[in-house]
């Protein structure tokens, strides 16, 4: 059971990972005139995408990488264009992260005909072709056939040709040997330090209803103060307690996430309003779950694999929806 967990942890991760990478500010190279044709249909609708654009992105796993932003209506200007697709502020949309050999490694589905959207999961979607010279991408976006996601049906069928911005795909330079070394030392002390147990983690004032949610290593609380009230708190009793700031924390108007890291161990903090307080759910990592406090979800009973990760999806999208009020 404990490898289950491990690999369900890892699986949600990922999903995590990749859409939190969505979520940061980076300046970009990036085109739109590309050509795309085929069908993205949810529930049976076809989302009519007639755009993209190509950025160049952060390497993931070490390798170069760029995101494919597919969409219904024109996104020149945005600011943010991976992030506007992705809550439709460009109609349906498809943002897909790949590697040069067509490896996609993340992805946001936001389709106008789904209800819980954006969305994203593991392994359904791929480029098929993938051909990239150095002036061009073009590929096969598809699902090979009809998925479902929790009740939503969607269907991708894409083929593309985009010119590639300056500096895609570019080398990722090693590190420094100095640099190398004394990573290589700090996350060895890292592997030795104890884990933090999860009962020792600070939770803001007032946090009512805690569960911790032992299976899937998630934390819930209600709060009848605001977001901006709980966030501030939370990430004041977390520096205190000496959590540092990691990338990709952001507080709009209504929705607030926080990351933080500490010896090893991260948090994903996502603060929603609910009425006139708040709802919070923590996904954790690295921390110690042997000895949860008794309040632990009855989820921690749950041994089915199949329903580990189904529980581990729906809490990352429903942690997400609202998130397009920033």
């Amino acid at each position: 059971m404990k490898m289950s967990l491990k690999s369900t942890f890892t699986s949600l991760n990922f999903v995590a990972t990749a859409t939190l990478m969505m979520f940061v500010p980076q300046a970009h190279a990036l085109t739109e005139k590309g050509t795309v044709s085929g069908k993205f249909l949810g529930n049976g609708k076809d989302g009519n995408i007639q755009h993209l654009m190509v950025l160049t992105a952060e390497p993931f796993s070490d390798k170069p990488a760029i995101k494919l932003i597919f969409t219904e209506k024109v996104a020149t200007g945005s600011k943010k264009p991976d992030w506007d697709a992705s809550f439709r502020k460009f109609g349906s949309a498809l943002v897909i992260s790949a590697h040069q050999n067509g490896d996609v490694f993340g992805y946001e589905v936001a389709h106008s005909s789904h209800q819980k959207s954006p969305f994203s999961s593991v392994g359904r979607i791929s480029i098929k072709d993938m051909k990239v010279t150095e002036a061009n991408v073009s590929g096969v976006l598809t699902t090979n056939g009809e998925g479902d996601f929790f009740g939503q049906t969607w269907d991708v069928e894409l083929t593309f040709l985009a010119p590639l911005p300056k500096g895609a795909f570019a080398p990722v330079s090693e590190p420094k040997p100095a640099l190398a070394a004394e990573k290589e030392l700090t996350e060895a002390a890292t592997q030795r330090a104890p884990k933090l147990p999860v009962s020792k983690l600070p939770l803001p004032t007032g946090a009512q209803d805690v569960e911790y949610k032992q299976a899937v290593q998630h934390i819930t609380f209600r709060s009848a103060s605001s977001v901006s009230a709980v966030s501030k708190d939370f990430a004041a009793k977390l520096k205190s307690a000496g959590w540092q700031d990691a990338p990709g924390s952001l507080m709009g108007s209504a929705n607030a996430i926080i990351r933080r890291k500490l010896n090893g161990a991260e948090l994903t903090i996502m603060i929603q309003p609910s009425g006139k307080g708040s709802n919070t759910k923590i996904f954790t990592q690295g921390l110690d779950w042997a000895s949860a406090p008794a309040s632990a979800s009855p989820v921690t009973t749950q041994t089915d694999q199949s329903g580990i990760e189904a529980e581990a999806s729906r809490l990352v999208n429903e942690a997400l929806k609202g998130l397009p009020k920033f």
